[in-house]
């Protein structure tokens, strides 16, 4: 029972220590910036910050350089990031979209590079599939931008196409595998092949 009472201690001190390191944002009127174990580590000088990912990596965003990812020292690094509203893309299964060159890919939470920038439209994934679109037309609103016709397909995690560009529509996957799509003027529900079921 001494044992038992001795590991149940170790294991809410290691827990705590561990809540301890963590790198937690705080906003002040200056902006935001970063603390640990209540100690200022990041002056706060950023109009938006996010938390730091297992890796060590967080985005943020200033008025000078814009938005991008910073380590746990504040640098600012070298990482592809796209764009979106006023801040960049979030992780989605571990996973965010970046841009390059007019095209779309995808950085793990490392900021590594896990699937080169060579789509025209991607979804973030769900479910570990994330819907591809090629061949729209972009329509042009005043400062919104959405896209007209093309054809969808998916791509699984390691950027291979599992469902060809067949299809007019393709919504996001639920969790038991299949989605809405549509061929023509028919609506179906496809499985994570592309096999229409219904």
């Amino acid at each position: 029972m001494k044992k038992i009472f001795q590991l149940i201690a170790l294991f809410l001190i290691t827990s705590c220590n561990s809540q301890s390191k963590e790198i937690i944002p705080f906003e002040t009127d200056k902006g935001w910036g970063y603390k640990q174990d209540g100690e200022i580590i990041i002056q706060p000088k950023f109009g938006i910050a996010s938390e730091f990912t297992d890796c060590g990596i967080a985005a943020v965003g200033d008025s000078v350089n814009g938005n991008y990812f910073i380590d746990k020292t504040g640098k600012k690094l070298n990482i592809p990031v796209l764009k979106m509203g006023n801040f960049i893309d979030d992780f989605h299964e571990g996973f965010a979209r970046f841009k390059k060159n007019e095209k779309l890919g995808f950085i793990n939470q490392c900021g590594k590079i896990v699937i080169e920038a060579k789509f025209e439209s991607v979804t973030p994934f769900k479910n570990k599939i994330a819907i591809v679109r090629r061949g729209f037309e972009v329509i042009e609103n005043g400062p919104y931008k959405t896209q007209k016709g093309g054809k969808y397909g998916a791509i699984d995690k390691t950027g291979n196409l599992i469902i060809p560009y067949e299809f007019d529509f393709i919504s996001e996957f639920s969790d038991n595998n299949t989605a809405n799509a549509k061929v023509g003027n028919k609506d179906v529900i496809i499985n994570s092949k592309g096999k229409i079921i219904k």
